[in-house]
């Protein structure tokens, strides 16, 4: 099989399967998709899109500029969308009006809301900090910002939709510390008045390994995607699948004066291809792996083919993958080169054409 490009291939299947594996795997808490980073790199619309034709009713869009391009794009209510990263100086106005929830921290956003004048009840998810230090409320001036909303939902410039929080996801002991801390900030929210049907606290990792941080809600991002842990369980044995591959094709073959091959393909670390993966990793060529050797250059990777002399100009080379032609996956990748597969993901050049499959 050859190829005229280098491509990256986007498994709508794949992603489908995975949405059905952790919505079962969490219920009956909702799943919260999250599409942060162009949904790591996997194109935001057309996952976003997938995802709520697959019945997510939950979209998590990290800052309110992706909230909004996403409601542009044709993703309207009833499905909710949720943003907590805002600017202190940002219009919370156009987000109030598409029925964007926020995600808030501080009595100061709440001054924000209040300021935008907008006469529709801005939706709120309070943020508690249960040791992560990612904002939220201290639990000093936790019952303030609770007062503080119940104030303005009493007079209908705000609706308290969730209390929720991040958790570190480092250890399980960690974890469940933070689980209580939370829960001690629902009790305490709920003396203050406070009635929001939702609790949300779990990411990928401890929503889908732990039932006690599932509450209503579960924000999966990396897993949504196939994208597990470095160092830990693989996709396959999660029963996730990797929704991106990688591919180009050859477009030179050097004879070395050793008599050894070597073939390029045209993609480079301006693309995304770590400059730690020679020598580390390698690459699929008609089934077999080949490593990835220097000279790495801005839009070139050299492969080693050693003396095998059947590959061709115009062979389909699979940088990453699920494994199914022989290729590492990204969770290998990121282990090879000392970072997560999301990093890996998400830095990719858009120069790199996506195709739906």
């Amino acid at each position: 099989m050859t190829t005229s490009t280098s491509e990256i291939l986007i498994d709508l299947g794949a992603l489908r399967h995975n949405l059905g594996v952790l919505t079962t795997r969490v219920a009956p808490s909702q799943v919260m998709v999250v599409v942060k980073n162009d949904a790591y790199g996997h194109g935001l619309v057309d996952v976003a899109r997938t995802a709520v034709d697959a019945g997510v009713s939950w979209i998590g869009a990290l800052d309110v500029p992706t909230a909004l391009a996403l409601r542009e794009a044709g993703i309207s209510p009833p499905t909710r969308i949720f943003a907590w990263l805002l600017d202190p100086a940002e219009d919370l106005g156009p987000a109030i009006s598409a029925s964007i929830d926020l995600g808030i921290s501080t009595v100061d956003q709440l001054h924000t809301i209040s300021a935008a004048g907008r006469p529709d009840a801005a939706r709120v998810h309070l943020k508690i900090d249960t040791g992560l230090h990612r904002n939220g409320a201290t639990v000093d001036d936790w019952p303030g910002l609770v007062s503080h909303a119940r104030a303005l939902e009493n007079q209908g410039i705000v609706e308290i939709v969730a209390v929720w929080t991040h958790i570190a996801e480092a250890n399980d002991h960690e974890d469940s510390l933070s689980i209580a801390r939370f829960e001690k900030a629902v009790d305490v929210a709920r003396e203050l008045g406070v009635r929001a049907p939702l609790r949300h606290l779990a990411a990928s990792a401890a929503g889908f390994a732990r039932s006690d941080a599932r509450f209503d809600l579960v924000r999966f991002g990396a897993f949504v995607y196939g994208l597990p842990p470095g160092d830990g369980p693989s996709a396959e044995s999660m029963g996730l699948r990797q929704v991106m591959t990688m591919r180009a094709p050859v477009t030179a073959i050097d004879v070395l004066p050793d008599g050894r091959r070597r073939a390029s393909i045209d993609l480079g670390f301006a693309d995304g291809i770590s400059t730690l993966a020679p020598g580390r990793i390698g690459v699929a060529v008609r089934g077999r792996r080949h490593p990835i050797v220097l000279p790495l250059e801005v839009d070139r990777t050299w492969i080693d083919l050693g003396d095998e002399s059947d590959v061709i100009v115009g062979d389909l080379v699979t940088v990453w993958g699920d494994g199914s032609a022989g290729e590492p996956t990204l969770q290998e990748w990121g282990n090879a080169t000392d970072t997560m597969s999301e990093e890996l993901v998400v830095r990719l050049n858009p120069r790199v054409p996506r195709r739906l499959i």
